[in-house]
């Protein structure tokens, strides 16, 4: 018979399967839906796949769990997951810890589809090895190289230039080490002892109105805190272009620049390390998905080629760089990766947030659109992936509206027009303190089905406002913010469609991303113009799908491989260039389902 008969016990459940013999349990665990943490990409070395073997004969041992046992001696009775192969009946406790945690298979496999590849690849950015070297393979670089690629079975390994590699004391002849890894391939640094419980890293979403920010735990996956702070550069200019004309203006501007961005961001890691109970200087990895200009800004490069045609970046990929040189006060070996720009003004947001929904292997054709300040649009038809930028403004995160709030508890989120008045929603159901950009949109919506607006934004009521709650009121000015805001996105997502010899009637859906979350009625999109109106089941929010790829990125290698390939399967497109530009533009100011008309296009 050629296959095994299985039990494992994960929790309260009891799953039963069968295997073909000889394969790894590993393997055979993920068939049946319980991935597990290949932390060392079952290699046998890091021992942090142990599973107990509850009934069945004990399988002999690999040389590797042997090893393992004997240093650091736990019961016979356990095996690790990737080097157990099958070939006679078991029943297996699988730890809870061992388990990919449902927050980690949903931000990896709500968009990706059910195959969930990169569960199989649980490679985080930065690891930590112990291991037992001699004073002999402390004594020069080259035979310490040797002994860790051989301990830790890796093909290659370097030495970052400037990182301490030999710790100050030995103390007896062989002793216990753990070894700080970047990428399998990197050595950050080697410390004394064992450490390998105390490792961090930090997703990073920098928008050019809001910061926002994760930390998590590099060993487990977890996600510890959350959190988001308005962007203190906005001090310096409200958009993208101001800023680059401030940073261009003058010498030292640049740098005014970088100093705010990195000052919310040590804000924002020292809330999150406090939320969760952790030191900063357990953050080994940081993952960045910023726009554009904002990458440029953070890692000190020139802007001077965003703010003149053709309006290119000065990089699309950039090579890791320690978190020392850019200035963020975290652990003093720490490195940064960047997920790459993809053209002028269309940045590592949507680099990652297109690996996040996982487009550019889906087949069909798909719209994913980035809401913010700085508009993004990515567009894929078939195998093809055009992407293009727009200037919406800061309307949508609620900047520069009378009554405009960024997404916080006490903004009003959603409203209904009943009963002859606006019934709203407000974050947390907290008291009312402003507009945030679902309740702005959620607002024009409303207000044109109740007649208070009509498609050109004129307010009808013979008044210069709209009362939409007590001491709230959206004035004629915010409503032309808005509408500017709206025809950026509309034109730049037809022009598009109209470069790839595209309709929207033949998309496969619409993946909306940015500042609306899951808050916003689709319908309303649709009603104010927003979006095209395709069926419901093709309209999906993202949330923020910037800050998630970026957890993706420090948690998978395949996903950080993705992202290096991104840039050479997109093709850029500069709207403005486009001969219809501003006419498009200018229908488009229109409020209402008219614009997708097809006769129109």
């Amino acid at each position: 018979m050629n296959k095994v008969k299985l039990k494992f016990l994960a929790g309260a459940k009891i799953i039963k399967a069968e295997a073909s013999r000889g394969q790894t349990l590993s393997r055979v665990l993920f068939r049946a839906g319980l991935p597990i943490k290949l932390y060392c990409q079952g290699r046998g070395i890091c021992g942090r796949c142990l599973v107990e073997i509850k009934s069945g004969r004990l399988p002999e041992e690999t040389e590797a769990e042997k090893k393992l046992r004997l240093e650091r001696r736990f019961p016979p009775c356990f095996r690790l997951a990737c080097q157990l192969r099958l070939h006679q009946p078991l029943t297996v406790r699988i730890p809870d810890d061992l388990l990919l945690l449902p927050e980690i298979k949903s931000l990896a496999g709500r968009f990706i589809g059910k195959d969930q590849t990169w569960l199989r690849d649980y490679n985080p950015l930065v690891k930590k090895y112990v291991l037992q070297l001699s004073r002999e393979d402390l004594s020069e670089e080259e035979r310490l190289v040797s002994a860790i690629k051989s301990g830790l079975g890796l093909k290659q390994l370097a030495l970052t230039p400037d990182a301490e590699h030999k710790p100050k004391s030995v103390g007896a002849s062989r002793r216990q080490f753990t070894a700080v890894i970047y990428d399998d391939r990197l050595l950050l640094h080697l410390e004394g002892g064992r450490t390998d419980d105390r490792i961090l890293g930090l997703a990073l979403d920098l928008g050019t109105t809001t910061v926002s920010a994760r930390l998590l735990d590099l060993v487990q996956g977890k996600p510890l805190a959350s959190a988001s702070v308005a962007n203190p550069q906005a001090a310096f200019g409200a958009d993208l272009i101001s800023r680059i004309a401030f940073a261009i203006e003058r010498p030292g501007n640049l740098k005014r620049l970088r100093r705010a961005a990195l000052k919310s961001i040590a804000q924002l890691t020292e809330v999150l390390a406090r939320e969760a109970g952790v030191k900063t200087r357990w953050v080994y990895a940081v993952c960045l998905a910023g726009n554009a200009v904002m990458n440029h800004i953070f890692l000190n490069q020139p802007v001077d080629s965003l703010g003149r045609a053709p309006f290119r970046p000065a990089f699309l990929s950039h090579e890791p760089v320690p978190a020392s040189e850019i200035g963020l006060r975290l652990n003093p070996q720490a490195m940064v990766f960047t997920s790459p720009n993809l053209g002028g003004f269309v940045g590592g947001d949507i680099s990652s947030g297109l690996l996040y929904t996982g487009l550019p292997d889906k087949p069909g054709n798909y719209l994913y659109v980035d809401l913010g300040t700085n508009g993004e649009i990515a567009l894929k038809k078939g195998k093809k992936i055009l992407v293009a930028s727009t200037a919406a403004g800061p309307a949508f995160e609620g900047s520069g509206i009378s009554c405009g709030q960024p997404a916080l508890p006490g903004a009003i989120e959603y409203v209904k027009w009943s009963e002859g008045r606006f019934k709203y929603r407000t974050i947390g159901r907290k008291k009312l303190s402003g507009l945030c950009g679902s309740g702005l949109l959620s607002v024009l919506a409303e207000s044109l089905r109740a007649g208070w607006l009509l498609p050109s934004g004129r307010i009808t009521t013979g008044r210069s406002e709209i009362p939409v709650a007590p001491g709230l009121t959206l004035s004629q000015l915010d409503i032309r913010k808005l509408q500017l805001a709206l025809a950026a996105i509309k034109s730049g997502t037809r022009l598009l469609l109209g470069t790839a010899g595209l309709d929207w009637t033949e998309l496969d859906g619409l993946y909306l991303a940015g500042v609306f979350g899951s808050s916003v009625d689709p319908a309303q999109c649709i009603a104010v113009g927003l979006l095209p109106p395709l069926p419901r089941r093709k309209i999906i929010f993202t949330g923020n799908a910037s800050l998630a790829g970026a957890e993706m990125l420090l948690l998978s290698g395949e996903a950080r491989k993705s992202a290096a390939r991104l840039p050479l399967k997109v093709q850029h497109v500069s709207l403005a260039e486009q001969e219809n530009f501003q006419g498009e533009f200018l229908k488009a100011l229109s409020l209402g389902r008219r614009y997708w008309r097809k006769n129109d296009v």
